[in-house]
């Protein structure tokens, strides 16, 4: 078979079953095997079983699962509530005090168990606080949202994982590349919302009641635990005392400790915990072998060789080729799973960056990024279905969609700043590593 036609077949197979509604697993795992079989015959399809028990017995990927359950953990014990007061606390004579709080708990989520918690226990607590505060609808769901989508960038981030395994990029590098564009968004977050409460006092009106010091010095323990907890675990990371898996075996057993601290250490919880890991961890992990036989099975075609022919005969500026990669990627993640869009494209989009002679830790970095902004874009961004899910009775889908645009604008502009200085995304790791 021809690589054009294996080609053919497998995007268009690909693209023909997601349209169907088959979920992305199943239609990277069934397109792979059929070209398999195609290019090799019954004999080709040894590879498929070898593929998926390679993958599936690679000891690395129990990173995920285990920062899975340091996050769960953390989660049922209560901490996003706790956080959330005793924050609230410290900056309640601040004029969006209350938003500022929800993107600083979802900054710690991220920081605990990735993309996800922040937006639904957000959801939960921030949003309704805020409304009851006469709060403007935007101002409080877009910044929960914009908060939440920070477990994409902001380490130990899952889709980093994944990335760095298809990618066969360093894990280490990838969270250390991250952190610097994750904190520089959530700090445009903040200064976002100060100057819009300060022009627009309507946003978000001051708090009436004033805590006294004595509940701020009491509010710091339930600050001091979680922040400790973050530290030793990324802290053992980046210098290089623990591997990243070793790490998430400490977090996922230090958030244990929270829960017995915070006497939340029940039955249930460790079920339901458990339970959401391997919910999570089973979709994650089986993505990522269906995405690797799909490349396995693409550069077997030799679509290495016609990809990178290509590109050397197209006589255009690396550059322009790199913004056409990313319009690509806006593209697909506006009607595509982050997770689908990152197992179509990385495999092609990576080495092609490589040759063209991009770093890849940082074309991984604004990948990401990138991918952070599907987050929040209608009509398939993760974020505002979770929203959808959590909200208030009151909420609409309109209000959920409007209130985007400017912390998408952030993000853009976070992407391009990253792209147009790289040491942004490459500083931290090229001076730890």
């Amino acid at each position: 078979m021809s690589i054009g036609l294996a080609t053919f077949i497998l995007f268009a197979g690909l693209i023909f079953f997601l349209v169907m509604g088959v979920p992305v697993v199943f239609a990277l795992g069934c397109v792979s095997v059929i070209v398999s079989f195609l290019i090799g015959g019954v004999n080709d399809l040894y590879m498929v079983a070898t593929t998926t028990y390679r993958e599936i017995t690679d000891p690395g990927l129990i990173t995920i699962p285990l920062f899975l359950l340091m996050g769960n953990f953390l989660v049922h014990s209560g901490i996003s509530d706790r956080l959330f007061t005793a924050l609230n606390y410290w900056l309640s004579g601040v004029r969006g005090g209350l938003a500022i709080v929800a993107v600083g708990v979802c900054v710690a989520l991220a920081m605990c168990g990735g993309f996800g918690p922040g937006i639904l226990t957000m959801g939960l607590i921030a949003v309704p606080a805020m409304l009851k505060h006469n709060y403007n609808k935007s101002m409080a769901l877009g910044s929960v949202m914009a908060g939440g989508v920070l477990g994409g960038i902001i380490p130990p981030s899952i889709i980093m994982i994944i990335f760095a395994y298809i990618s066969r990029i360093s894990i280490a590098k990838l969270f250390l590349g991250g952190a610097i564009p994750g904190f520089f968004t959530a700090t445009l977050y903040v200064l976002y919302i100060l100057i819009i409460c300060r022009i627009r006092p309507e946003m978000a009106p001051k708090m009436d009641v004033a805590p006294t010091w004595k509940m701020r010095i009491v509010s710091l323990k339930d600050i001091i635990p979680p922040s400790l907890l973050i530290i030793l675990v990324l802290g053992s990371i980046f210098l290089g005392i623990a591997t990243p898996t070793e790490a998430a075996g400490i977090g996922a057993f230090g958030s244990f400790l929270i829960c017995v601290l915070y006497r939340k250490l029940t039955f249930q919880v460790v079920s339901n915990a458990c339970l959401e890991t391997m919910k999570i961890s089973g979709m994650a992990l089986w993505i990522l072998v269906a995405a690797t036989l799909f490349g396995v099975v693409y550069t077997s075609a030799g679509a290495q060789d016609m990809l990178m022919e290509i590109v050397q005969n197209i006589h255009m500026n690396r550059w322009v080729i790199l913004l056409a990669m990313q319009f690509i990627l806006l593209l697909f993640g506006m009607f595509m799973d982050d997770y689908a869009v990152l197992t179509i494209c990385a495999p092609i989009f990576v080495p092609i960056a490589v040759m063209l002679g991009f770093d890849p830790t940082w074309f991984a970095i604004i990948f990401i990024l990138n991918m952070q902004v599907a987050y929040l874009t209608p009509p398939f961004g993760w974020a505002l279905i979770l929203m959808r899910g959590v909200a208030p009775e009151e909420i609409h889908t309109s209000d959920i969609w409007r209130s985007v645009p400017p912390f998408v604008a952030i993000q853009l502009f976070v992407l391009i700043f990253t792209m147009l200085f790289p040491q942004l995304a490459l500083w931290l790791p090229n001076t730890i590593l």
